[in-house]
């Protein structure tokens, strides 16, 4: 039933698409006769552009119910430690060993969340996140992962096979430390849904848990100063392109908004060849709903939706990922609105093993509360594999 409500969404978009083109294009013919465009136009064409968008919108919802892991009705799977834990979270029954939620051990108390349902939460995160769809994921056991990364390459070079080997120069090695940080969630549920037995407590938990993490998550990874929370990419110096350095990502900046083509294009052609093997658009709502009306020198449109049910709307023939936490693109503020690059290369997110929580019967009566708390880094471990489109205000 979802692969065919996804089918249905997919003709949705691309009727609305199309729909939107047709306005567009009337739009644009006016503008190049007239050098105005009638109002009544413009609002047609800024109608259509939402309904496409709230049609992606729609379609992405379906495929990520679709790809969700399966979770398993708990009453079939509550045996040993596993029931032990729902007992806990449906009754408030302790039959396990409690754990700490605090590193240091102090009073407060939780309890570990059994493997499986870590895993689940975890995948669920991996369908429903872009930046840990695109970033690399390292699970750890410690307070910080350490990484020894190369600035530059090594040289090489051919030779003889009797001609003297000149001394070659090598790369400057850079250490990097990313810690982890706590981030907690907060699902709340009535202790009648909690002695349903009909009810899948597992999914529901997971689910929750995943849900408010998420966004936290994102807004950290995009736009977080280090400082409790993950190193956001937005966050490091922006310079010019062809002026990169450690610690700095270059950029493009436009004055006039998004009124042609080119600045993508310029952007795309500054990205090294070997990073275009894996590399995304990430960009705001906003920045996508200008970028659809472009088209390029021979009148096609720049965007494409996407026309299968796995595969992402695409610009310039790259994926692209819509994050909600980048910043808007409006011509009277500057802004960082559009990414491109390789975020597999470009990004480290960083998860500690294991995940808390601490079922609360008393702060938000009559609901229970659950307290769940998780540790995650992350930080920009290669620059060069990023580049960044910064409108500026005239």
């Amino acid at each position: 039933m979802t692969t065919q409500l996804i089918r249905e969404a997919i003709d949705t978009l691309q009727c609305a698409f199309q729909e939107f083109k047709a306005a567009n294009d009337q739009r644009l013919v006016e503008l190049e006769k007239k050098g105005v465009i009638d109002p009544l136009v413009e609002e047609k064409v800024n109608h259509l552009n939402d309904e496409v968008d709230k049609a992606q919108k729609r379609l992405s919802h379906l495929e990520i119910a679709l790809r969700k892991p399966y979770i398993a009705n708990s009453n079939e799977q509550e045996s040993g430690e596993k029931g032990a834990f729902f007992a806990y979270i449906r009754k408030g029954e302790e039959g396990f060993e409690q754990k700490a939620l605090s590193s240091l051990n102090d009073a407060s108390g939780g309890y570990l969340i059994p493997h499986g349902m870590l895993d689940k939460i975890h995948s669920t995160m991996s369908v429903a996140s872009p930046m840990r769809s695109l970033s690399r994921i390292t699970s750890i056991s410690t307070d910080a992962l350490e990484l020894l990364i190369e600035k530059g390459t090594a040289d090489v070079g051919w030779v003889a096979e009797t001609a003297d080997r000149p001394e070659t120069r090598t790369p400057e090695l850079q250490k990097i430390r990313i810690p982890v940080h706590q981030i907690y969630a907060k699902p709340r549920a009535s202790q009648k849904l909690l002695d349903d037995s009909s009810v899948d407590i597992e999914s529901w938990l997971a689910e929750k848990i995943a849900e408010k993490m998420i966004l936290t998550e994102n807004t950290a990874f995009i736009n977080g100063d280090g400082n409790g929370k993950p190193k956001g990419f937005l966050t490091y110096e922006k310079v010019q392109v062809g002026k990169g350095e450690w610690g700095k990502i270059e950029a493009f900046q436009s004055r006039n908004g998004l009124t042609d083509g080119d600045i993508l294009l310029d952007i795309f052609h500054a990205l090294k060849a070997h990073y275009l093997n894996g590399a995304t658009w990430v960009m705001s709502r906003s920045a996508l709903a200008a970028i659809r009306k472009l088209k390029d020198g021979n009148r096609h449109y720049l965007w494409q939706p996407n026309i299968s049910e796995n595969t992402p709307a695409s610009l310039l023939g790259y994926p692209v990922f819509i994050a909600d936490e980048m910043p808007a693109l409006d011509i009277n503020e500057p802004s960082t609105s559009i990414a491109f690059g390789n975020f597999k290369q470009a990004y480290q997110i960083v998860d500690r093993a294991g995940l808390h929580v601490l079922r609360d019967p008393f702060s938000t009566k009559p609901y229970v509360e659950f307290y769940a708390t998780k540790r995650v880094g992350g930080d920009v471990v290669n620059f060069d594999a990023l580049k960044f489109i910064h409108f500026v205000k005239e």
